[in-house]
């Protein structure tokens, strides 16, 4: 029964881990636009409004603006590169400095080839009318500033656009040491506000991550729940109207995020699956609305999933860190680790110290879980016995209750409580599956060496010396640990478990291995001095020393 239950436990602990994208609640049913409430953000600098000038009928000739040919304009601050075409006013490059991919290459977040089938950053699309937006794309519009701009302190961009009957006004602004990009767009339809959306199309992230450890999802929050969705939950094109909180696109580490003026919130969002001819790309496309009543524009958060950092810009962003469900239990291990490498300096040390403390911690519940399975072992030539006896009876013969009641009163009377070794267990089940989550998305392990060939504790190892130990110790723990039963066929599937283990976990990345590791380790010094200094062991002593005479 015990190994039934451990089996069971290991097995659920799979099948979380592998469906942690189907925790989050699935894609909701459009939301009414209910009076949002004022949310306090940080003081990041807002962008200017714009002036919303009475327009004539028409745009007369020599009102029209339009640039000759197509310009640039080059945004540098501490924190960011970006490089802004005037073609349609759109960023075709936004590199951020402090980071690299994973070719040591200055992190780019512009898929230039997708991005000009699919359409780049901050592009306009010109609500419920394609064949405007369609010749916006080619609009080259006149720009105000230099070509190229050195942010000290808050610096802004204007672009602006108009023709015959449509003009369109897009100021973007930066600021020192922010991620957050001010934008704040119009667009002037036969001299009337139309709505239109704010886009960042072709998918967002690091391209250069290997496709098995690769997240990619739109994301939104509404009334403080946050919702995930993959690109199988998006159809050709949902839009939802409510009132939204932030919206956008996120891979493991990093998030491009459409965030509201202060105190207010965003009132549509718009999220798509790309097309380009035959060809349909799973590359998912984020927009959000803005009505002709809006007056302040929109911020746009594109950075890392860094605590620190997601807690300065506001906007309580720091839950856009997916700690899954033990978030109660994930912040605290968090926190430790940072405060253990502040002293160690080695991430993989930290995580090797963090993890033996854990064990240490949570020994108790373990020591309670091994010696009930000791109990229950000693049992079993009685629990075969009975077994034995009530063999012949059909499942649903009446005296199959006689053989429950002789099993509890076998229990009772060896005070063996039939599930004393898996409620501990249980107990310690949610703070390792919280540090297995901390570690999983935790940035601060992005390209952090541990030691000789492991160089990227978020990469694979790509050597498999971490998971071939992690199988070694997995298969050692076994052999050392209590089984109460000893039927052929469950010891086939637990002699498979390391092996199947070993397997996936080659392909994750190497911080969790290694903690993996070090948790088996840990468990194998624990039952080794169980097996020496327990229960079991002050039972057996004497028989030994009997034999020794």
């Amino acid at each position: 029964m015990e190994r039934r239950i451990l089996l069971a436990l290991a097995l659920s602990f799979l099948l979380i881990t592998l469906t942690r994208t189907l925790w989050e609640p699935q894609k909701p049913s459009p939301q009414p636009s209910p009076e949002s409430q004022a949310k306090q953000v940080s003081a990041t600098p807002q962008p200017t409004p714009l002036p919303e000038t009475a327009q004539p009928e028409s745009v007369a000739p020599e009102s029209r603006k339009q640039a000759e040919a197509e310009q640039w304009v080059e945004v540098e601050t501490d924190l960011y590169r970006l490089r802004i075409s005037n073609r349609e006013a759109i960023a075709r490059s936004w590199v951020l400095k402090k980071y690299r991919d994973s070719h040591g290459k200055p992190l780019e977040f512009v898929d230039e080839k997708k991005s000009a089938l699919y359409g780049y950053p901050l592009g306009i699309v010109i609500d419920k009318d394609e064949d405007l937006t369609k010749s916006l794309r080619e609009a080259l519009y006149i720009t105000s500033g230099p070509p190229r701009l050195e942010v000290t302190g808050e610096s802004r961009v204007v672009f602006e656009y108009a023709n015959q009957n449509l003009r369109v006004l897009k100021e973007i602004v930066f600021t020192k040491g922010s991620y957050v990009v001010g934008v704040d767009s119009k667009v002037w339809l036969n001299a009337k506000p139309a709505g239109h959306f704010v886009c960042w199309s072709s998918g967002f992230g690091d391209a250069s991550v290997d496709p098995r450890l690769a997240v990619h999802r739109g994301i939104y929050q509404s009334h403080g729940k946050i919702t995930r969705l993959n690109d199988s939950d998006v159809g050709q094109q949902q839009e939802l109207s409510g009132a939204f909180d932030f919206a956008g696109l996120e891979d493991l580490y990093f998030a491009a995020l459409f965030l509201p003026p202060s105190g207010g919130t965003i009132p549509g969002i718009q999220l798509s699956i790309n097309e380009h001819g035959d060809k349909k790309e799973k590359l998912l496309r984020a927009a959000v609305l803005s009505t002709p009543q809006a007056s302040s524009g929109v911020r746009v958060f594109v950075g890392p999933k860094d605590r620190e950092v997601l807690k300065n810009t506001g906007a309580n962003l720091v839950e856009v860190i997916d700690y899954g469900w033990f978030r109660v239990v994930c912040e605290p291990l968090f926190l430790a680790l940072k405060w253990i490498h502040s002293y160690v300096r080695n991430y993989g040390v930290a995580i090797i110290v963090l993890t033996l403390l854990i064990n240490i911690a949570l020994f108790p519940l373990k020591y309670k879980s091994i010696v009930s399975a000791q109990k229950m072992q000693k049992l079993q030539p009685q629990m075969k016995a009975i077994q034995e006896k009530f063999k012949r009876l059909k499942p649903t013969d009446p005296k199959r209750q006689q053989m429950n009641a002789e099993v509890m009163a076998l229990y009772k009377e060896h005070g063996v409580n039939p599930l004393g070794g898996c409620l501990p267990l249980l107990l310690q089940m949610p703070f390792f599956i919280a540090f297995y989550n901390v570690l999983s998305v935790a940035i601060e392990l992005r390209h952090a060496p541990f030691i000789l060939w492991i160089k990227d504790l978020s990469a694979a190892d790509q050597t498999y010396i971490l998971p071939i130990l992690m199988t070694v110790t997995m298969v050692v723990m076994q052999k050392m640990t209590p089984t109460p039963t000893a039927d052929p066929v469950q010891a086939k599937i637990m002699l498979a478990m390391p092996v199947f283990f070993g397997f996936m976990l080659a392909f994750t990345s190497s911080g969790l291995v290694l903690y993996w590791l070090t948790s088996n380790v840990a468990g194998i010094l624990q039952q080794f001095l169980m097996n020496k200094y327990g229960p079991r062991a002050a039972v057996e002593s004497p028989v030994k020393r009997t034999k020794r005479k």
